[in-house]
């Protein structure tokens, strides 16, 4: 559309200058229905996202919608902002643990099969 057939309809001022005129151009094409949305859209189904529920570092819940079907997403604590026990119980936690490692006393062994001969059939 050209910048006099909009100032003749009453949609641009005529307080703009003539670069800024020429410089307007309006498409009339949308590819979808989320391409002129300035706010949320109202629908409840949004395409591929499932209701999620949202765990912030300090225990408060958000129900938001993602892109892929999983139950709970935590976010990670802010170590800098915990107190010094509280960081090394942390830094602990993501350790690896020590492997018990157990042996076997094979010289005491004493099995006596005929303590267990009451439990056979006849």
């Amino acid at each position: 559309m050209s910048a006099a057939l909009l100032l003749r309809q009453g949609l641009i001022r005529e307080g703009l200058c003539s670069r800024c005129c020429a410089a307007l151009t309006w498409q009339s094409q949308r590819d979808n229905s989320n391409k002129t949305s300035i706010c949320r859209l109202n629908r409840r189904h949004f395409p591929r996202q499932y209701p999620t529920m949202l765990v912030q570092p300090d225990g408060s819940t958000i129900n938001v919608r993602y892109v892929e079907p999983r139950k709970i997403i935590k976010l990670p604590v802010d170590l800098s902002t915990l107190s010094e026990a509280e960081r090394k119980v942390r830094l602990q936690q993501r350790k690896p643990k020590q492997k018990l490692v157990i042996e076997d006393d094979l010289e005491e062994e004493s099995f006596d099969v005929s303590q267990y001969s009451h439990l056979w059939k006849k």
